[in-house]
């Protein structure tokens, strides 16, 4: 099987050092987190043949896709242009022709090196490109661009969730990370949509479940906006400082850059032991969660919450929204779902493991056991194989999954 994977990818995920060094330069790609080239690396580990695009803005429009070829791995990066409305050059903004000349670079080089099957995250410029290849690609929804535009009713949002709809009317096939994603998309799809969550890959770190004597808080959120809830979360560790004087917060992601929103934010609000890393590596971002005592998570709506089961694959226990769209159903028992909007209940639950060591350990213990038994690379690869094997015809439809086997 020639598997096709498009999305966002960074070339520091998906590429070994030792080929970046060979290449010399290259384009970075794009992307927040590097689950799609983490499945991408379990498919060639089982002998896959992959195709995997991206696209990079920092590319000019006219320059040639670059390509990376290695016989078993074909990587192409295709020029996106960088405005969003506004011309770019002689051609108009990606979003105004919802990715027109993007998506017709992409499918060319579709047609070029024929993958068998075509597996298309997120349902907008890469689901649209998948689904003029083959009307049987196959497309993961990582969001509900209409919750998305209800947060951030923001022009390009607009244009993004007719994109959306679009694809969905398009398409045959559909899988979700979460049942509450599934569900939320359902009645724009004839088919039933299969929950296949975000793969997590297990660390080899020992949990170390012991409350030490200053107690690392961390909180990883792109985007200031009323979604992500930062202000509340801010203001919940500012009293949770009042029972805890020695709590340290530590910020990664956009919203908690340095020069940005929350440092105003915290310096208005007189909020203390408050470390912004800001835009971080992912692989910083990890250790760092790895090493912190709780994880805070306020948003109001997730469609899975990748970093919700990051930090409880390393045993840590998070604080997150009992009503947060897909929250509950990743974190199940392995933390303590609140409102989210309610500071009390945060600053509440936050001190109740910090003063209760027994249930800081069994939280942490089985917090790691949710992950490795639900959310393994291994399982996720599993459960995409047989799909493409469904839209490749092999199987007449696709069936209701067994969410007690994939999540």
């Amino acid at each position: 099987m020639y598997i096709g994977v498009l999305g966002a990818i960074a070339t520091n995920d998906l590429l070994s050092e030792s080929a970046r060094q060979q290449l010399g330069t290259y384009p970075k790609g794009q992307g927040w987190a590097p689950l799609i080239s983490n499945l991408i690396h379990e498919y060639l580990a089982r002998g896959y043949k992959v195709l995997a695009i991206t696209t990079d803005a920092q590319l000019d429009d006219d320059e040639p896709p670059f390509v990376y070829d290695d016989g078993q791995l074909t990587y192409v990066v295709i020029p996106g242009r960088k405005r969003t409305f506004r011309p770019n050059g002689w051609r108009l903004g990606r979003t105004i022709d919802f990715y027109q000349y993007e998506r017709s670079r992409i499918l060319k080089v579709l047609k070029k090196y024929k993958p068998d099957v075509v597996h298309a995250h997120w349902t907008y410029e890469f689901a649209l490109a998948a689904l003029t290849y083959t009307p049987n690609a196959l497309i993961t929804v990582h969001d509900n661009a209409q919750i998305i535009y209800k947060y951030v009713p923001t022009l390009e949002r607009f244009f993004m969730l007719l994109l959306a709809r679009y694809v969905f009317q398009k398409g045959r096939w559909f899988t979700a990370v979460s049942p509450y994603m599934a569900e939320s998309v359902q009645k724009w799809v004839k088919l039933p949509v299969a929950v296949v969550p975000n793969p997590v890959i297990i660390p080899s770190k020992q949990l170390g479940s012991a409350i030490p004597n200053a107690p690392v808080i961390s909180i990883v959120v792109n985007g200031w906006d009323e979604r992500k809830n930062c202000k509340t979360a801010l203001l919940a560790f500012k009293a949770i400082q009042q029972r805890h004087p020695k709590a340290i917060l530590w910020g990664f992601g956009t919203a908690f850059d340095p020069e940005a929103q929350a440092a105003a934010f915290c310096r208005e609000h007189q909020i203390q032991n408050v470390v912004l890393f800001g835009h971080t590596h992912q692989a910083k971002v990890l250790e760092k969660v790895g090493q912190s005592t709780i994880l805070l998570h306020a948003s109001l709506e997730e469609s899975f919450g990748m970093v919700l089961a990051e930090a409880m694959s390393y045993g840590v226990p998070v604080v997150a929204g009992k009503n947060s769209g897909a929250v509950p159903w990743v974190v199940e028992d392995g933390g303590i779902l609140v409102d989210v909007t309610n500071i009390d209940a945060i600053s509440n639950a936050v001190d109740k493991l910090l003063s209760d060591s027994a249930l800081y350990e069994k939280l942490s213990t089985r917090a790691a056991q949710i992950i490795k038994t639900r959310f393994q690379i291994q399982r996720v690869a599993d459960k995409y194989i047989a799909l493409y094997e469904r839209c490749m015809g092999k199987s007449e439809q696709i069936e209701q999954p067994d969410l007690k086997l994939i999540g």
